[in-house]
């Protein structure tokens, strides 16, 4: 798909470059800073459950993250295809039609609903394909286990950041931000008692770990959807069968943009999940390494991701507007705050390197392996926040597959196979498989920004 056509105009006189910078980086980071807490709250339930498994057992920590290794890319995967509402809220927004927008809410949160159970029944047969794949029996067996306590998850996840990316494409992100804040109070508490047994709970380990974190995501889901329900727009909507105004064939843009973006979110959580398979089977402790040095990694990338999505609805309202060169400005200035933003977080990260490995484990060992892991892993942490904003605004603009084509070439022809080279058969081990991450995040970065200026191009010349 091709960027629709829309009705383009001479921009407006525009102050000076710095003024204008500065400009959008307000408005950038106003919207964004929810949206960053928001998407960092995704990733802290499964660090919560990590450090607290992690102190817990060892195994159980192994367990827990073959588990969340099958749920992780199936999950994205799910969350990746409800970017098109996003898009089209945004679009709607930058036209002034609020009506169109909560059309989009309920064509989506249908769509949210499909995916979501299709994602769960997957992540419900979690040791089979870890026993496809050649893991070890008991870690099949374990994270099979965690996973099929983490499935319901999955459409309570989906539904939720549906629902999020419909307030955040109108510019109202803090309610999303609320009931993720109060989700990760609720993984807390339900940590407690149940992963090392209190109130007279049986010790649960992992199991438990994973439970709370479904009933976690079940209040987000419900809280967001309740909030929405009650907005004016959307009680004025007409009624409608299960696929929301205008039946299937409306919510045609949404599904479009929202499956390529799913299966671009498939490649790169997949070769993610294949970096993780591979660092299984290195050893054990390269294993546990990884696993926390890949927590720390995606941690700062839901800040990157919070950015994303901010610069996207930027884009993505100048464009409903038809100003090209708003657009094109919205783009490249949220690209450079992201780039500055977690050059901050990679030096914070080398910074504190024993601090942080300290959250997760008290091994000396495994501590001796997280100090140069997150050295690496400073330098992978820039090119990631650049590839998915840069995916993003090509999304808000309308782009499809050529934009997943791109997250296909850096993830899967550049950093899987790279990882299992260095991770496999050089003496690097788990270290081969973050500079691999560089090198694959740098190559999508690339691909992604120079599809942004084509685009862009093709919009300006279009009569």
């Amino acid at each position: 798909m091709q960027p629709a056509d829309i009705p383009y105009r001479a921009p407006d006189p525009v102050p000076r470059f710095l003024p204008r910078l500065l400009q959008h980086w307000g408005a950038l980071f106003r919207l964004a800073w929810p949206v960053m807490l928001a998407r960092a709250g995704i990733f802290t339930l499964s660090l919560a459950d990590i450090v607290m498994v992690g102190r817990y057992d060892t195994a159980a920590l192994a367990h827990l993250s073959m588990g969340y290794a099958v749920f992780f890319p199936v999950m994205i995967t799910g969350v990746g295809a409800m970017t098109g509402i996003v898009a089209e809220t945004a679009r709607h927004a930058g036209a002034g039609d609020g009506q169109a927008g909560a059309a989009t809410w309920r064509r989506g949160i249908a769509w949210a609903l499909s995916v979501g159970l299709v994602c769960t029944v997957l992540a419900l047969f979690s040791e089979t394909w870890l026993r496809l794949i050649g893991q070890a029996p008991d870690l099949a067996i374990g994270g099979g286990s965690a996973a099929r306590w983490l499935a319901p998850g999955a459409v309570l996840q989906i539904l939720f950041v549906a629902s999020s990316f419909y307030l955040e494409g109108r510019s109202k992100p803090l309610p999303g931000l609320v009931l993720m804040g109060c989700a990760n109070l609720v993984n807390i508490a339900g940590n407690l008692l149940l992963i090392d047994g209190a109130a007279g709970l049986p010790a649960m380990g992992a199991e438990g770990a994973a439970l709370a974190s479904t009933a976690a995501r079940a209040v987000m889901a419900i809280g967001i959807i309740a909030y929405i329900l009650r907005l004016r727009e959307v009680r004025a909507l007409p009624r409608s069968g299960f696929w929301g105004p205008g039946g299937w064939a409306a919510g045609r843009a949404i599904r479009i943009i929202g499956v390529s973006s799913g299966a671009a979110f498939f490649f790169e959580t997949m070769a993610f999940a294949g970096l993780n398979q591979v660092a299984g089977l290195i050893s054990p402790a390269a294993l546990a390494a990884y696993t926390i040095a890949h927590q720390v990694e995606a941690t700062v990338f839901m800040i990157a991701l919070g950015l994303s999505v901010a610069t996207a609805v930027r884009v993505g309202t100048a464009r409903g507007a038809g100003d090209i060169a708003e657009a094109r400005f919205a783009g490249w200035s949220g690209l450079s705050a992201t780039a500055g933003t977690i050059a901050l977080c990679a030096v914070f990260v080398v910074w504190k390197a024993p601090l942080l490995g300290a959250i997760f484990t008290s091994d000396p060992a495994l501590l001796a392996r997280l100090s140069p892991l997150f050295a690496i892993l400073a330098i992978s942490l820039v090119f990631d926040g650049g590839q998915v904003v840069a995916g993003q605004c090509n999304r808000a603009l309308g782009d499809s597959w050529g934009t997943t084509l791109r997250f296909f070439i850096g993830f899967w022809l550049v950093m899987l196979p790279l990882g299992i080279v260095l991770g496999l058969h050089t003496p690097m081990g788990e270290q081969g498989l973050f500079l691999a991450t560089a090198l694959g995040c740098c190559t999508a970065m690339v691909l992604l920004s120079l599809r942004f200026h084509v685009l862009l191009r093709r919009l300006e010349t279009r009569p």
